[in-house]
């Protein structure tokens, strides 16, 4: 059905040639009054969609993730999740990063507190009417949570220096008065002493947060006032301060500085379509200079320009959010776009000389669109395979990439193109005038010379002559001369370019393999901000505080157990010394003190009494929970069938420390999930920390969701090039390619420091499709039209040595490089360069796309040039071979032996096999 696609092709072109202008009209005016023309107007909707930043701990986490599910069930307990409260922390260190716990130093941060609860009012306009509230008001249930009592409880501390028995400075529970204060949050960057249980010599980290009720009226207008105040504030009194520096981070903050790559990134578009118009203009130079394809070169970056436009409108008119992430569609869309572009052009300049312009843009169009819609629609299919992804992210950035392609697929086969007929209409005009004026000497002279220079050995042309027929000056005894091309051909053939590439191939694999094998899925927070951002260094302090010292584990019971069952009771306390003694990770010594549960307190206040089993009543066990001064930010309260307050739920904490990395994480949250698994008969229970939704259980899901979108991706593609091609050796070959361009992708990334998470996973995506352009192009012309090629020149393969067989096989090579490899190279090569200005942006997600982009460009060009012919080549020896030998074996067969000469006589002449 390739055939049926090229007649479309080619009568689609020749009514373009006859009727260009409703292509072009269409694109930049509005409804034509005629109604015979395509209206295909780009629309201008609103831009809205850039400030619609996502949430990048919603978007990195997987969809059917299980901390998905823990973080929903800790919803119920506000002060565990604060799923309804805005949190701001402040991190106050010293700028010489001495001790924090000095009592001017202390002094001085309190007193920047109180200016923060006294003086900073926020503001919010609620149906015209002015809301002013200061932070007690709007801290909700966390207003017990008071920053002054951590603050007082450290000037203490600093004051006695360990000489106060009511003062056990322990971590992360400290105990004052007989009552426990959990540090885990405050304080960090800890120097301990040698004591069991360790006590507190310093602290170079303290940490202030501030919540605002988002439930209040105007609850989102106050939180962005009242973060901008305290921004402006800290900023101040960071530069004000002589011993102080203050970091504020929240989730406003964080998508600030998503918003920074994309701002720092664009410019550097304009940059790259420079870079690859000037690329367009230099490759796409002839002579006669007005043969030159420069005009139709700038269309040819303005029209995924427009695709681009489109796209992203209608998107972000659709309501679709924005990521950091997406940053490099404009630069996948442009870079594709031109491939597009390169191929079209080749297209037209193998189309038949001196024929009509009818006829000659059906020609290109047929043999450029049908090469065109191959790999455009393996592009967006294999983009359109992220759509099932269980990465929200992973899904933004192929909505976006797939329309986009598609989108640029069109326009180029119906904007591009209508432009290229006005264009070469002009150009064949001023042929018929100089074929006119052809008997001139001088003008003759003048056009021997320039065929001279093209030809010449020297010229850029030379190296993949960009039509069959621009060689037509022969020597005495009627074989043409070789040039670069010619020669490569020979050399491909040869028994030494079998061998070197080869190895080299194996060699590839070998290491490629290797390497996979060493492939991790480490992230960082970090990672989705400019290295530049002051936001790295915040996230950085604050991800090695939480991981190395207090990794806060809430777990969340609902519902209740029942507790009046004695053997429950002892289940859950079995349970709670196993999560809190997990190996490396524990608190060491003294695992309990990590823990904040209430049952516990609650036994010891009740042990005076003789632990009588009616305390724990569910009628009972809220009354004297009350009765104990026990804490209710733990508890959910609610009615029994009788109508009595009970309490329905609670959750405790456990503190973790000692990780060096998520992974380690990771391997904490199989074992604790392992252990909930074996109670669940008895208990209801979840756990969950934030950093285990993004990034944990995002890198926990890469291999798998690696397996199954390269595995989805690499079938997919292998259908696809049996549909058009119909040719077993070109699957093979195709899938060859692809395997190993992905794999050496994958591998080479690692040691070019990329690891294997989210952004990764979709450099993948990136790898597979742009593999598929370089090895579907010369496949597909190698199998459908340079065969076809060989039948109507087949003369002109005794410019070649070798057998009749070689001579045909190097003849198909020859036309199939002259055919694409001109335009592959060129793809290859623009590609390349459109990455240079990417290299300037310090951006982690911007930096994998252009080191994916680098590494499929170079093995594409490399498999698709070099490995790809070999492959031919040796496909051709050994069915050569294998037909020798077949005909041989079957003309044995013929033989008779003496019994049987009467009946079968011998004949000679089937004993003669050809070559």
């Amino acid at each position: 059905w390739m055939r049926l696609l090229e007649r479309w092709f080619d009568a689609y072109g020749r009514y373009l040639a006859r009727n260009p202008w409703p292509f072009i009209v269409s694109f930049s005016s509005g409804p034509s009054r005629d109604n015979d023309y395509l209206h295909l107007r780009i629309p201008l909707l609103p831009l809205t969609g850039f400030f619609l930043f996502d949430d990048i701990w919603d978007i990195y986490a997987p969809i059917d993730g299980q901390s998905r599910v823990e973080e929903k069930a800790l919803e119920r307990f506000e002060f565990a999740s604060g799923s309804h409260h805005y949190r701001m922390q402040v991190l106050a260190t010293r700028k010489d990063d001495a001790d924090m716990l000095q009592l001017p130093v202390l002094d001085e941060l309190l007193a920047a507190h109180r200016i923060v609860t006294e003086n900073v009012t926020a503001n919010a306009s609620i149906n015209e009417t002015r809301i002013d509230m200061q932070y007690g008001e709007m801290c909700g249930v966390y207003c017990k949570q008071s920053n002054a009592a951590v603050i007082a409880l450290l000037q203490t501390f600093a004051e006695s220096r360990g000489h106060s028995s009511a003062l056990k400075m322990t971590y992360p529970n400290a105990e004052a008065l007989n009552q426990r204060v959990y540090l885990g949050y405050s304080l960090g960057a800890i120097t301990f002493d040698d004591a069991s249980p360790p006590h507190v010599l310093e602290a170079r980290l303290v940490i202030l947060h501030y919540m605002v009720d988002m439930s209040l009226p105007g609850g989102r207008a106050l939180a962005d006032d009242f973060e901008r105040k305290l921004r402006i504030l800290f900023d101040k009194l960071t530069e004000i301060s002589p011993l102080l520096r203050f970091q504020l981070l929240s989730r406003g903050r964080e998508i600030e500085e998503q918003r920074a790559i994309t701002l720092t990134s664009l410019p550097f578009l304009g940059m790259t379509v420079g870079v690859l118009t000037v690329f367009m203009l230099c490759t796409l130079i002839d002579f006669p200079l007005y043969k030159s394809q420069h005009l139709e070169a700038i269309f040819g970056v303005l029209s995924p320009g427009m695709a681009l436009w489109t796209a992203v409108g209608f998107l972000w008119w659709a309501g679709y959010p924005f990521s950091n992430i997406l940053t490099i569609v404009p630069f996948l869309t442009v870079t594709i776009g031109i491939d597009d572009a390169f191929l079209i052009l080749a297209g037209w300049r193998h189309s038949t000389k001196g024929a009509s312009l009818e006829q000659r843009m059906g020609e290109s169009v047929a043999i450029s669109g049908a090469s065109v819609t191959v790999t455009s629609v393996t592009d967006v299919l294999c983009f359109a395979i992220g759509f099932f992804s269980n990465m929200p992210v992973v899904r933004l950035f192929c909505v976006y990439t797939t329309l986009a392609l598609f989108i640029d697929f069109f326009y180029q086969m119906t904007f591009f193109t209508a432009v290229l007929s006005i264009i070469v209409k002009r150009q064949l005009a001023i042929d018929e005038k100089r074929a006119e004026r052809s008997t001139d000497p001088e003008t003759s002279s003048l056009e021997r010379w320039t065929a001279k220079l093209k030809e010449s050995s020297s010229s850029l042309f030379a190296l993949f002559p960009r039509s069959s027929s621009n060689s037509d000056a022969g020597s005495d005894d009627g074989k043409e001369q070789k040039g670069h091309l010619e020669a490569f051909v020979e050399w491909v053939h040869g028994g030494t370019a079998k061998t070197l590439v080869v190895i080299a191939f194996l060699i590839h694999i070998g290491v490629a393999s290797y390497l996979a094998t060493k492939v991790n899925t480490a992230f960082d927070m970090e990672n989705l901000y400019l290295k530049d951002s002051p936001l790295t260094e915040i996230s950085r302090r604050m991800q090695d505080h939480v991981l190395g010292e207090a990794f806060t584990v809430n777990f969340a019971v609902h519902p209740m157990p029942d507790f009046s069952n004695s053997t429950i009771r002892e289940r859950f306390e079995e349970m709670l010394a196993r999560l809190e003694r997990i190996p490396h990770f524990s608190m060491p010594n003294t695992p309990a003190e990590s823990t904040n549960c209430w049952t516990r307190d609650f036994t010891a206040a009740i042990a005076f009494w003789g632990d009588d089993e009616s305390f724990w009543s569910p009628e009972e066990l809220l009354k004297n929970f009350r009765e104990y001064e026990q804490d209710e930010k733990y508890i959910t309260i609610g009615n029994d069938t009788a109508g009595n307050e009970v309490i329905t739920g609670f959750f405790f904490t456990i503190t973790y420390k000692n990780f060096t990395s998520f992974l380690e994480v990771e391997d904490m949250m199989e074992i604790r999930r392992s252990i909930l698994a074996e109670y669940s008969d008895d208990f209801i229970i979840f756990s969950h920390h934030p950093f285990e939704k993004v990034p944990t259980e995002s890198a926990a899901s890469a291999p798998s969701n690696f397996m199954q979108t390269a595995v989805s991706a690499i079938i997919l593609m292998s259908v696809l090039v049996l549909l058009f091609v119909m040719d077993l050796e070109a699957i093979v070959s195709v899938v060859l390619s692809i395997v190993s361009i992905c794999l050496g992708t994958v591998s080479y990334l690692h040691v070019w420091g990329v690891h294997l998470d989210a952004v990764a996973l979709i450099s993948t995506l990136m790898s597979i499709g742009f593999s598929v352009d370089y090895s579907a192009h010369v496949c597909y012309h190698y199998f459908a039209h340079a065969s076809e090629e060989l039948k109507e020149h087949e003369k002109e393969a005794n410019k070649f040595s070798g057998s009749e067989r070689v001579r045909r096989s190097k003849l198909r090579l020859l036309y199939t490089l002259q055919g694409v490899g001109w335009p592959v190279l060129q793809s290859g090569i623009s590609t390349l360069f459109g990455m240079i200005p990417l290299i300037f942006i310090r951006a982690y997600v911007v930096a994998v796309f252009w080191k994916t982009v680098i590494l499929v460009g170079i093995l594409g060009m490399a498999h698709a040039l070099l490995l790809l012919p070999v492959i031919f080549v040796l496909t051709d020896d050994f069915k050569a071979l294998f037909n020798c030998r077949r005909k041989a074996t079957v003309a044995q067969s013929t033989v008779p032996d003496e019994n049987s000469l009467a009946v079968v006589p011998y004949k000679p002449h089937v004993l003669a096999v050809n070559e």
